[in-house]
């Protein structure tokens, strides 16, 4: 699975497509904010490889089962937004630095 497309809207907030089509949007602040700031978000891009939403030009990035986990388990697949803050990934993102 990767991400295929995204598109920033407001803040954190994301709509992202994955390649099995399935469209969701989210926000990602609870899942990046302690590694970016608002203003570092236009540094957005798809790692062609590895499909996985990247930051910095790959140092902060979030893999794209991770991505999928976070993103499906705080709101439908609709496309609507999301009206609850995002839940954190059951498996832990082994390409964030630890909080520890």
């Amino acid at each position: 699975m990767k991400l295929a497309a995204f598109e920033r809207r407001v803040g954190f907030e994301f709509a992202l497509t994955f390649d099995t089509g399935e469209r969701v949007t989210v926000d990602l602040e609870p899942l990046i904010g302690n590694y970016i700031s608002t203003e570092e978000l236009s540094t957005g891009e798809i790692d062609p490889d590895w499909g996985c939403l990247q930051f910095h030009e790959g140092n902060v990035d979030i893999e794209p089962i991770t991505l999928y986990r976070y993103a499906m388990g705080s709101t439908t697949t609709t496309g609507a937004s999301a009206s609850a803050v995002a839940q954190p990934a059951r498996q832990p993102d082994r390409h964030l630095p630890s909080r520890r």
